[in-house]
């Protein structure tokens, strides 16, 4: 079973069979169960490489930022008033952080990509933090930066700027994989 030490110092648990100290996830995912910002996929397993869906990063985030009160209803045709996530889904569409996939659909459990990922926080540590995104790095490192969509270009050199994205490294070559499905563990 795994465990983190939270801020406050005292030794806790998470109640995950599949989160070790020896994970390289292990601070990250104690941190965001500590703070409430991810549960598990049950009472007992965090799925730390299951894909992250839509529906679940712009969840996260609406918990990051507060849970605000939400008025009105969805303006997805595929989120019911009543999902676990439509509050998160008509919270990120109405202040920008998150919009459809085209055609009046949100897709809340279509798998999302690593640059689609990066995009939303980068809206959201700009849109709703007020934070400046202009610094930029330079992704010439990475042996796949070509593969970054044109639309995700600015996100992805901010956060690779910031130390948010890393890069996977595959053996001698590192690599951001954008278009890959992202993991519940790289997004905690």
């Amino acid at each position: 079973q795994g465990g983190f030490t939270p801020s406050n110092g005292k030794k806790q648990h998470t109640p995950f069979y599949d989160v070790s100290q020896t994970d390289w996830f292990y601070d990250t995912v104690g941190y965001a169960y500590e703070n409430g910002l991810f549960s598990g996929m049950d009472a007992n397993h965090f799925a730390p490489y299951a894909t992250m869906s839509r529906a679940m990063l712009v969840t996260v985030l609406y918990r990051q930022a507060g849970s605000p009160a939400v008025s009105g209803g969805s303006s997805f045709r595929d989120v019911a008033d009543g999902a676990w996530y439509a509050q998160a889904i008509n919270w990120s569409a109405s202040v920008g952080i998150a919009s459809g996939v085209g055609d009046g659909l949100f897709n809340p459990e279509g798998q999302i990509t690593r640059e689609q990922a990066v995009v939303m926080m980068y809206n959201y540590a700009a849109g709703h933090l007020g934070l400046n995104v202009e610094e930029q790095a330079d992704l010439s490192r990475f042996a796949d930066q070509e593969r970054v969509s044109g639309w995700a270009r600015p996100a992805m050199t901010w956060a690779v700027s910031q130390g948010i994205v890393g890069g996977v490294s595959n053996g001698s070559t590192l690599t951001l994989e954008p278009q890959r499905s992202a993991t519940r563990a790289e997004m905690a």
